[in-house]
């Protein structure tokens, strides 16, 4: 399963600024002199390099979109020459919606998207279940934990976005081992013009060991509330007696710009504001670390993760599961995708080979200990009386157990508990 692969990496080629498929055709181009093409099946006389049985099929269809597509180029001609199976990437630009509207014989084997995705898909039937426990010790455990719904494991992640420290060097040079060092270098979180940040703050919060939710054996959510323990309650009690390390009134414009005066050192973010980063900066005057934590415990900050699903309505759900496990699940297809999408790999000998790509490479080595959001419905009865509170005790409106505790009432009663 190497050749092509290492023709890849000896390209060099870096997918994410090429403007056509034709750039990723290159890969391709040496696997044409042997007769064969991604489009083609390989015949019957050849001997496969994995042999595969008899009743395999000679097509698999994955959807994606057109950053994915670049990278899977590759990994797609490789299939073919281990397998005589052809990879048919379609395109999708509404990628959820066409997928749940398809019918029988007319959707795609494997789907590739957002974590998020899966209580409507999985609701309506659309994905399969599969076995990752022979992959999952190589992955960043949130992102194999981010497919974990309902008791099943629906996907196999193969790329994670997460918050980290942002800091500029010139002031925070290492890693901050304490979250006092942070504040005293100059830290910013955005509290949205006063109106809150759960999402940002979870690291703090994590660090008493206060999770919004509990979780299950393998890592899906349960319903079960995990800020109402005395951990909890043991944050509210560190929030307000550290009010004066927040600004209610922060926003991203007036952090940016305090970044730049040098009044801030630091920024609680993610790589979506890693460009901003290196324009202000360059690329070798600021770093992202992991967040330092607030209380006994390391902190976990939030993640996303996009993965590979196998449709339940496939013809071909063994086949499709082999692609996904052993070449998306492969260091080298997660390298591919990452050179289509900029994105992290969730795999973690292909993360460590992406440290070429700074925003990238130390985001996503700052989120080894982040955690999903949750996607669970009840998160929806979460979010503003959670924000709430924050708000509520860094102003100081009443004690901080008491704000908690009203948080804790109102998110009840909106779940029925």
């Amino acid at each position: 399963m190497q050749l092509l692969f290492l023709v890849w990496e000896q390209l060099g080629v870096n997918l994410k600024q090429a403007l056509s498929r034709q750039v990723a055709a290159a890969a391709t181009v040496l696997f044409l002199a042997t007769g064969c093409s991604s489009a083609e099946v390989v015949p019957e006389t050849s001997t496969p390099a994995v042999q595969v049985q008899a009743d395999s099929p000679t097509e698999i269809t994955v959807w994606v979109s057109e950053a994915q597509a670049l990278g899977l180029e590759v990994v797609a001609a490789q299939f073919l020459m281990d397998t005589g199976t052809r990879v048919n990437l379609v395109v999708k630009e509404n990628l959820q919606p066409d997928f749940l509207g398809a019918g029988p014989g007319t959707g795609p084997d494997i789907i590739l998207g957002s974590y998020d995705w899966q209580p409507e898909l999985v609701a309506a039937g659309k994905l399969e279940p599969i076995d990752v426990s022979g992959l999952a010790e190589g992955f960043i455990p949130g992102a194999i934990q981010a497919f974990a719904y309902q008791g099943q494991q629906y996907g196999l992640p193969v790329s994670q976005e997460n918050a980290a420290l942002a800091c500029v060097l010139e002031a925070m040079p290492t890693a901050p081992e304490t979250f006092q060092e942070a504040v005293a270098a100059g830290l910013a979180i955005s509290l949205n013009d006063g109106a809150g940040d759960p999402y940002h703050f979870y690291a703090l919060q994590t660090s008493f060991g206060a999770p919004v939710f509990e979780t299950a054996e393998d890592g899906s959510y349960l319903t079960v509330l995990g800020m109402g323990t005395e951990a909890g309650f043991a944050f509210a009690a560190w929030l307000s007696d550290n009010a004066t390390s927040f600004e209610l009134a922060s926003n991203t414009r007036n952090i940016k710009e305090q970044l730049v005066a040098g009044t801030k050192a630091c920024w609680l973010t993610g790589p979506w504001n890693g460009n901003w980063f290196n324009e202000q900066f360059g690329e070798s005057g600021w770093a992202a670390y992991p967040v330092p934590p607030a209380g006994p415990y390391p902190g976990s900050t939030f993640s996303g993760a996009t993965g590979a699903m196998v449709a339940s309505g496939s013809d071909a759900v063994a086949t499709a599961t082999k692609f996904v496990l052993e070449y998306l699940g492969s260091s080298q297809g997660q390298l591919a995708l990452f050179q289509g999408t900029g994105k992290a790999p969730a795999e973690l000998a292909a993360l460590e080979q992406s440290s070429a790509s700074k925003i990238a490479y130390e985001f996503g080595m700052a989120g080894l200990e982040s955690v999903p959001m949750p996607v669970i419905a009840e998160m929806d009865s979460i979010w503003v009386p959670w924000a709430a509170a924050q708000v509520g005790i860094i102003r100081g409106d009443d004690e901080p157990a008491v704000i908690w505790q009203k948080m804790l009432d109102e998110i009840n009663a909106s779940l029925g508990y």
